[in-house]
């Protein structure tokens, strides 16, 4: 069966899945995903299925993030991020860890099936213009760091140094402002 292999921090790769002697291609795509899989299926709506390890975020490195869409939008999904508020277009939705395989789905037989050229134009151009790899860990950094990563980018949507120095520093202050250090404030012209 024709698919695409989206490895983390590398580009999708159009792959041969195997079927096995049942028909099934349940054991190839747990091999390539590396454990369990679990379909997510909000990126490229209806006839595209996307598998994932269903326990990559606790155990495979971060791949991709994904950006909320206008039709996600207008159909009020939650964020992944809070779970309390609709997304709003071009918003972090969600962050996909390990490598993701992306397989056609036929709706009436609920079966996988070949992908087409267009849908391996759509996979391909969606995790290399939208979602690009190294998204996933530069999200989960700004994350952590207090910032959206979008306050790092330049005009032209590249993650700079200079970005990233600004974030790193802001997201410093932010945590010195509420620390307290428990010693009196010196006046500079006290004698010690």
């Amino acid at each position: 069966m024709k698919g695409m292999l989206i490895p983390t921090n590398g580009n999708p790769v159009e792959i041969d899945i195997e079927v096995d002697e049942t028909g099934s291609t349940l054991h190839d795509l747990q091999r390539l995903v590396g454990g369990n899989i679990e379909p997510f299926d909000v990126i490229f709506g209806e006839g595209i299925s996307l598998y994932v390890n269903e326990e990559g975020l606790f155990t495979c490195p971060p791949n991709r993030a994904v950006y909320a869409t206008k039709g996600m939008e207008e159909a009020g999904y939650l964020s992944m991020m809070d779970y309390s508020s609709p997304v709003k277009e071009g918003e972090l939705y969600s962050i996909l860890c390990g490598d993701l395989v992306a397989v056609g789905f036929d709706f009436e037989t609920g079966e996988n099936r070949d992908l087409s050229a267009d849908e391996m134009s759509r996979v391909a151009d969606y995790f290399t213009e939208v979602s690009k790899p190294g998204s996933g860990i530069e999200e989960v950094i700004a994350i952590r760091m207090g910032q959206r990563r979008e306050e790092a980018r330049s005009e032209d949507g590249r993650v700079t140094l200079k970005g990233e120095a600004q974030a790193s520093r802001a997201a410093s202050e932010k945590l010195a402002e509420g620390r307290d250090t428990g010693s009196p404030a010196r006046d500079d012209h006290s004698i010690v």
